[in-house]
């Protein structure tokens, strides 16, 4: 090899160790983020009454098997969101098999009181986000979809949205269908407009790149940032990516993003902000931008919008990547539980939608909802004794064989010291479990990580379905109550055969006390009394 090559690949390994160890200092000290809390007091089990019949709809194969508890957000005095919290009072009682057919009402003999769980915030932040644009660049079709999802993060924020749509590619919009689809917008609080591409003939990668023209010229004096995404980015707390931006001085040019969580599509396509987690440009950055229009834009050296940006900015400025570890590309494909279950910081998700890459469909309307109870609790996670662990919006998972504890349930002391049993590897939740299909390169982005868990190692019950509920319908009178169904389908459920559901029901611990409730009433659905 020449000289010159030993030189450049020892350049090359060199910047590849540095851009390693800042990505990894990037994140906090996880094995710090951890909490534990005592209970003062242990919890009282007494007999309630509940009203089943609003599980009729779900066509659950009957009977299955139930359980649920009532869970109460208390706001942490110092506003932090551990990675794990350990508590130690069950989440729940033992689980009842039932069957509508024969009622819709059931008595329980043992029913725990309403759990406190500590969060970030109550319900929604206030946000005024006047200072943030956003564009997005899609189909009409896939743009009307977004709307129950936008409507998670978007209304009522003074943010404003721009959407450049076609009826598919190469075919423009109907001018009705967008001004329809734009009055719908509004008419759910989103400051959305809706436009044709900037020129007829455009590219994917022009459409992309247009965006930030028609944004900087839509600016105003409080405009500061200005935000490509796709239209499966999703921001679970507009209050924390306001928080996270206020850390950056808008008044510089500045590119701000996340990398693939895959080393391979870093080294590929370089060291830029991936699109689907967020694409941030300060108005500074945005001019130099608009600037260089024609070059940037009309002399393409690639098919993806992301990359022509990323083009733009290296070659017309001196500003590099400003990587924020907390918006996430996720470029993994499969099964992504490992993911949604890290208990990480998430200021943005992608690739959730039905057709994406990662083929792995979220309902995210219906995850994030418990976040009108707490803001920034959705996927916070907590553990419990009889190894259970919740992924709040995404998950319950049971360890059946110990491996959060280290102990066989049902064995004396240390699994290690019982005769004849096989020793229980107990896992660390610090670590992110790779579920995805691909053995891919996350060292730089997810580490640290761990095996997969085999089938009979984790029990996953998933999120089937979340909404309002009137506190008055179980026993809360004035309390707004987000309920969340967790399911395991009875093929799935190991030796019990029979479909599995768990129900929370949450509510904010800042009203006013739980008003008693008498234990005699027959029609209260979900209220476990105390």
């Amino acid at each position: 090899m020449p000289p010159r090559r030993f030189i450049l690949l020892g350049i090359s390994l060199a910047l590849v160790t540095v851009l390693l160890i800042a990505i990894r200092h990037a994140y906090p000290p996880l094995n710090t983020n951890i909490v534990a809390t005592k209970a003062k007091t242990k919890d009282q089990v007494t007999s309630c009454t509940q009203h089943l019949g609003w599980l009729i709809p779900y066509q659950f194969a009957y009977p299955i098997q139930y359980v649920s508890r009532d869970i109460v957000a208390r706001v942490r005095a110092d506003h932090a969101r551990p990675q794990l919290t350990i508590i130690d009072k069950p989440l729940f009682e033992e689980f009842t098999t039932l069957n509508l057919a024969d009622s819709n009402t059931f008595k329980f003999e043992r029913c725990l009181p309403p759990l406190e769980l500590e969060v970030p915030h109550g319900m929604h932040m206030p946000v005024d986000a006047s200072n943030m644009m956003f564009g997005v660049q899609t189909t009409i079709g896939r743009l009307r979809d977004t709307i129950k999802h936008m409507e998670r993060w978007l209304p009522n924020t003074n943010a404003r949205l721009f959407a450049i749509v076609q009826q598919s590619e190469g075919i423009p919009a109907n001018v009705e269908e967008m001004a329809a689809l734009e009055k719908e917008f509004r008419s759910k609080k989103m400051l959305v407009s809706v436009i044709h591409p900037v020129r007829p003939t455009d590219s994917f990668p022009q459409r992309y790149f247009s965006l930030a023209n028609v944004m900087f010229a839509a600016k105003d004096d409080k405009t500061q940032w200005i935000i490509n995404i796709d239209d499966d980015t999703f921001f679970p707390s507009m209050w924390e990516l306001q928080e996270e931006l206020k850390k950056h001085d808008a008044s510089k040019p500045l590119y701000i993003g996340s990398l693939s969580e895959d080393w391979w599509a870093v080294t590929k396509y370089g060291l830029m902000g991936f699109g689907g987690a967020g694409l941030i440009l300060s108005t500074p950055m945005a001019a130099i931008i608009d600037a260089n229009t024609e070059p940037c834009k009309d002399h393409l050296g690639t098919s993806a919008g992301d990359i022509t940006m990323m083009d733009c900015v290296y070659k017309h400025s001196t500003t590099k990547l400003t990587h924020i570890t907390s918006l996430h590309q996720v470029d993994m494909k499969g099964d992504l539980s490992g993911f949604y279950e890290s208990g990480r910081d998430m200021l943005s998700v992608h690739h959730w939608k039905e057709g994406s890459q990662a083929g792995y469909k979220l309902e995210m309307e219906k995850m994030h909802q418990v976040a009108d109870i707490c803001d920034s609790c959705f996927l916070q996670r907590w553990q419990f004794p009889g190894e259970l662990v919740l992924s709040n919006g995404f998950s319950i998972a049971s360890y059946p064989e110990g491996h959060l504890t280290g102990k066989k349930p049902g064995v004396t002391g240390t699994v290690k010291d019982a005769v004849g049993v096989e020793p229980i590897n107990k896992i660390n939740l610090v670590q992110m479990e790779a579920t995805w299909n691909d053995e891919i390169n996350v060292l730089h982005s997810l580490a640290p990580t761990r095996e997969k868990m085999k089938e009979n190692e984790k029990i996953g019950y998933k999120l089937l379905d979340s909404m309002s509920v009137p506190g008055d319908e179980i026993g809360y009178p004035g309390q707004k109550v987000i309920r969340q169904i967790y399911f395991k389908e009875g093929s799935e459920a190991g030796v019990t055969g029979k479909d599995t559901v768990l129900v929370l029901n949450w509510m904010s611990g800042g009203l006013d006390p739980l008003p008693p409730v008498n234990p005699e009433i027959p029609n209260v659905k979900g209220r476990k009394l105390s």
